[in-house]
């Protein structure tokens, strides 16, 4: 599946299987979502019986769930054909399976059942969105692990955010879409897109779209959706992919600006094994048709040079990726790029502005200046808030000397997009007191936006039994009160 042939939004996981090519049995009941929290675990569930199954009205739906590898399980009445429910009293720190069972009421006999599930309860910080433990192979086609997360606010006041499944060298290619109609305290499973990774959820014009490649390095594509994202169009593409060998396009859920007519977006590539990645972006007029690849343009790349003034000395792999498309207070496009320095000197603390040709969007961008930057070894997004004449973004400060350290999320804010204070940490592992190994937690590749006097914010959390603090196993959600004011008095992520 090349990606533009077939529409994106795949409801239930038997469809999702089988596009994926995962060798799966047609289940008929799917857990949808796992959100476990202090002492319980919720799930939600849809059912989609097979040919020859009864008919939902005779069937009855149970939980079933018990310790990891013990016979035993506890069995519950559930809700219905689709639902959700609490499991409560389960032991924190802890490994759970979880499946649901369609019973058939005349005979009793199980009509269908979920693929098994795990999950480890514990204290999460913020509201779970969805949760994949790192030895839950369901979405092995993809990956088992929650990443780039990204949130937006429909039109009708509802929030949508999505997040991909990831694993190293895994198939890397569905996203799953999840909406809040409360604010973030509750959220509910929407679709499955595939093939889609690293997507952006924005909106234009009351539309809603996704900018995403189709996997690691493959296609960029663009697809939309009219009715606040339960269903899409066949996604199109804006720039033919590559490979991990060979370089193609990569991003993260980086901000979509409108300036000057146009909508811009940061793009990069590249790929590790090729040494680095090159910096570029994808812009089209603000008054086009976004499905149309012709009305895309992008720039070339630029490539990272070591020799560019104040660039570090020597590193690992050093190099650009995951920029910021940000207008700058004289009204200039630049791109405020996270900057891989870790094994150079210095190792930590500056990131790299590059400048936008505005009126020339086919144009190179241009090098302009290395700067210093809390956080530049995670992707970080950056908003212009008008209300405070300020730029804002939460990265991910180092306190320690491992330096890929992603355990605290910093609230930072700059006047001029080059001189960065830092105004509060909002989610602070060190100095909690956590029980776990502090390298195996993250809150990481944040996406957010400015929602009046607060900020609404997606996290990609590895806590509670991740595999280490890069493959997470949340995606969490946080309102952060009043940020404008934090760092005037304490204030804390919820």
């Amino acid at each position: 599946m090349n990606g533009n042939t077939k529409a994106w939004g795949i409801k239930e996981q038997n469809e999702l299987f089988a596009a994926g090519g995962a060798q799966h049995q047609q289940w008929g009941v799917h857990i949808t979502r796992l959100a476990p929290g202090d002492g319980c675990v919720i799930i939600d569930w849809v059912s989609e019986l097979p040919e020859g199954q009864p008919g939902k009205e005779a069937l009855r739906f149970q939980v079933e769930y018990g310790l990891r590898g013990e016979a035993d399980k506890s069995v519950h009445d559930a809700s219905g054909p689709s639902g959700s429910y609490t499991i409560a009293g389960v032991i924190n720190g802890s490994d759970y399976e979880i499946r649901l069972l369609a019973i058939d009421g005349p005979t009793g006999d199980i009509a269908a059942s979920s693929p098994m599930r795990l999950a480890r309860p514990g204290v999460v910080p913020g509201t779970v969105i969805n949760y994949i433990h790192p030895e839950d192979y369901t979405f092995n086609f993809s990956g088992r692990s929650t990443a780039s997360p990204s949130i937006i606010r429909l039109p009708d006041g509802a929030l949508l955010a999505s997040h991909d499944i990831y694993w190293g060298l895994s198939g890397q290619n569905v996203s799953t879409i999840f909406r809040s109609e409360d604010g973030g305290q509750t959220w509910r499973y929407v679709t499955y897109l595939y093939p889609c990774f690293w997507g952006k959820l924005f909106l234009h014009r009351d539309r809603v779209y996704m900018l995403a490649c189709s996997t690691e390095y493959g296609d960029l594509l663009i697809g939309g959706s009219a009715d606040s994202g339960e269903t899409w169009s066949p996604p199109r593409v804006i720039i033919e992919g590559g490979s991990r060998e060979k370089g193609g396009p990569h991003k993260a859920p980086m901000p979509v600006v409108a300036h000057r007519g146009r909508i811009w977006s940061a793009v990069e590539y590249g790929s590790w094994s090729t040494g680095g990645h090159g910096a570029g972006v994808v812009s089209a007029p603000e008054d086009a048709d976004l499905l149309d690849p012709a009305n895309w343009t992008a720039s070339p790349f630029l490539r990272y040079d070591a020799a560019w003034p104040g660039a570090i000395e020597g590193g690992n792999v050093p190099g650009i990726l995951e920029g910021n498309v940000v207008v700058t207070p004289e009204g200039q496009l630049v791109n405020l790029l996270r900057y891989q320095t870790d094994g150079g000197t210095p190792n930590y603390g500056r990131a790299i502005l590059l400048d936008i040709d505005q009126d020339q969007p086919q144009a190179p961008l241009q090098f302009r200046k290395v700067i210093p930057f809390h956080g530049n070894l995670s992707k970080f997004a950056v908003y212009y808030d008008p209300q405070s004449s300020s730029y804002w973004s939460l990265v991910n400060r180092v306190t320690t000397p491992f330096v890929s350290q992603r355990n605290i999320l910093t609230l930072v804010k700059s006047d001029n997009l080059e001189e960065w204070e830092i105004v509060q940490d909002m989610l602070d592992y060190e100095s909690n007191g956590w029980h776990e190994d502090r390298t195996k937690v993250g809150f990481q590749y944040v996406d957010w936006f400015m929602d009046g006097d607060d900020m609404l914010v997606a996290s990609r959390t590895a806590i509670n039994g991740a595999f280490d603090f890069h493959n997470a196993n949340y995606t969490t959600f946080h309102r952060i009160g009043n940020f404008r004011r934090l760092g005037e008095k304490r204030g804390d992520a919820q």
